[in-house]
C-alpha cells in the first residue's frame, strides 16, 4: 500500500515548518541584538536552574552589602560620638584637677561648676545622640530617647541590648555599643562601676553648697570638738583617727542624741592613738583630747551622699562651745578621691572607643568581602546570560539557509501537476 499526500495537507505541514524557522530565526535575531541567551527555561534547562541560583546568590549579596553600608554609616556615627565622649570626660577630669587646688578661689570655684554644670548637659545630649535614621546609637533594641532625667539624676531607660546586622549567611555584626555599658558601668579602682552621670553629680556636688566648703580630712591640736551630722536614724560612720601613738580606724553607729557609742568606740582605741574622748556640754558633741595632734580623715558613711558627715574644730584649753568648725565629708566626695575616678573615666571612654574602631575594621572587612562576592557572582550571571555572538550568527545563517531552500521547494512541489509527473 502506498501512501499519499494531499496538497492541502502538504501545504499545511509546509506552512507549519514556515513558521517555526521564522520563529527561530526572530528569536535568534532578538537575541544577537541584545546580547543575552534565551532566558526561558525551555530554552537550556540547566542553564537556567544554574542562572536561577546564582541570581538568588547575588540578591543575598546584594543585601549583605546594604547592611555593611548600614553598619558602617552607624558605626561612624558612634566613633563620632564617642570622640566626643572622650573630649568631655576629659574636661571633667581637668575640672577635678583644679577643684583639688587649696588655693582656688570662689570665683574660681563658681567657674568650675557653672563650666561642670555645662559639660553635664553636653554628656547627656551625646549620650542620646542618633544615627542618620533617627535612631537612637546608645538605647540598645529600643527607640526612644534612652537617657532621661530622674529623682537621683539621670537613668537609663534602654536595654542591655546590642543592635546587630547580618554580613554573610553566617556572620552578623554588632552596628553601635550598649548605653549601658557606655554610661552606667564605668570601671573604678576604688568604686566598683559606677555610672559616668553619677561621677559627674559628685563632682558638681563638690563643687556646691553645702560640700563646697568642706574638707575630706582636718588637724587640730591638742584638742577638739567633734560633732557628727545630726540623723535620727542611726547610721553607720567609719573615719581615721590619728594621735602622737599612731593611727586607728573608729567605727560606730550614731544618731542624734546617742554620743555614748562613737566615745567609747574612740576610748577602745586610746592605747593606739593617744587620743580620749568625752562628750561635750551640748550633749551631740565629743570632745577629743591628747598631748600632741588629733588628724580625722578617710571618712566613709554609706548613707551620707551628697551632705556633710561631721564638723571638727580646735579648741583652747577653755571650751568654746560656739565655735565654728571646719565641715567633713566622705572620702568618696574628695578632691583626689575624684582626680582618681575621672581617670578612671577616661580610660574608659577610651576603651570604649576603640571597641567601636574594632567594630569599624569588622564592618570594612566584610564589605571588601561581599565586593569580591558581587564581583564573582556577575562574571557567572553574564557567562550563564551573555551570548555567543559568533556561534550565534552561524545559526542564524543556517537557518536563514533552511528556510530558503524549504521555500523554494515548496514552491515547485506545489506548482506542479498531474501532467508533469506523466510527461
Amino acid at each position: 500500500m502506498t501512501a499519499s499526500i494531499g496538497n492541502a495537507l502538504f501545504g499545511k505541514i509546509s506552512m507549519e515548518n514556515f513558521n517555526r524557522l521564522s520563529s527561530e530565526v526572530a528569536d535568534l535575531q532578538s537575541q544577537i541584538s541584545s546580547g543575552k541567551n534565551d532566558p526561558r527555561p525551555s530554552a537550556d534547562p540547566m542553564r537556567a536552574a544554574k542562572l536561577s541560583v546564582v541570581t538568588e546568590q547575588s540578591a543575598a549579596v546584594a543585601r549583605f552589602t546594604e547592611n555593611s553600608q548600614l553598619a558602617t554609616d552607624r558605626l561612624d556615627q558612634a566613633d563620632l560620638a564617642m570622640g566626643e565622649l572622650g573630649n568631655i570626660v576629659r574636661e571633667f577630669q581637668q575640672i577635678s584637677i583644679q577643684a583639688a587646688n587649696d588655693t582656688l578661689t570662689e570665683e574660681g570655684i563658681a567657674g568650675l561648676r557653672a563650666e561642670a554644670l555645662s559639660l553635664r548637659t553636653a554628656l547627656k545630649t551625646v549620650a542620646n545622640a542618633r544615627d542618620t535614621m533617627g535612631l537612637p546609637l546608645f538605647a540598645g533594641f529600643g527607640s526612644a530617647e534612652p537617657f532621661a532625667e530622674g529623682p537621683q539624676g539621670v537613668v537609663y531607660r534602654g536595654d542591655g541590648g546590642r543592635p546587630t546586622l547580618r554580613m554573610s549567611e553566617t556572620a552578623t555584626l554588632a552596628t553601635g555599643l550598649n548605653g549601658a555599658e557606655v554610661f552606667m558601668s564605668v570601671p573604678t579602682d576604688n568604686d566598683g562601676t559606677r555610672s559616668l552621670f553619677d561621677m559627674v553629680d559628685d563632682l558638681i556636688a563638690t563643687l556646691s553648697l553645702p560640700l563646697q566648703p568642706s574638707r575630706p580630712d582636718h588637724r587640730v591640736p591638742n584638742q577638739g570638738l567633734f560633732t557628727p551630722a545630726a540623723t535620727r536614724d542611726p547610721v553607720n560612720l567609719t573615719f581615721t583617727l590619728t594621735g602622737p601613738d599612731g593611727s586607728a580606724t573608729i567605727s560606730a553607729e550614731v544618731m542624734r542624741g546617742t554620743p555614748a557609742v562613737l566615745r567609747d568606740a574612740v576610748n577602745a582605741a586610746t592605747p593606739g592613738t593617744g587620743i580620749t574622748a568625752r562628750i561635750a556640754d551640748d550633749g551631740e558633741s565629743l570632745i577629743f583630747e591628747s598631748r600632741g595632734d588629733i588628724s580625722v580623715s578617710n571618712f566613709i558613711q554609706p548613707t551620707a551622699g551628697r551632705q556633710p558627715v561631721a564638723s571638727f574644730v580646735a579648741l583652747d584649753d577653755a571650751f568654746v562651745p560656739n565655735a565654728v568648725g571646719v565641715v567633713l565629708r566622705t572620702e568618696r566626695m574628695s578632691s583626689s578621691h575624684m582626680v582618681g575616678l575621672f581617670g578612671d573615666a577616661v580610660s574608659h571612654a577610651a576603651a570604649q572607643r576603640a571597641e567601636v574602631g574594632a567594630l569599624g575594621r569588622l564592618a570594612e572587612d566584610h564589605a571588601g568581602v561581599l565586593a569580591d562576592r558581587k564581583l564573582r557572582m556577575d562574571q557567572s550571571i553574564a557567562n550563564l546570560q551573555d551570548l555567543d555572538v559568533a556561534a550565534a550568527i552561524t545559526k542564524l545563517q543556517q537557518l536563514l539557509l533552511t528556510e530558503q531552500a524549504s521555500q523554494q521547494t515548496f514552491v515547485k512541489i506545489n506548482g506542479s501537476s498531474l501532467f508533469d509527473y506523466m510527461r
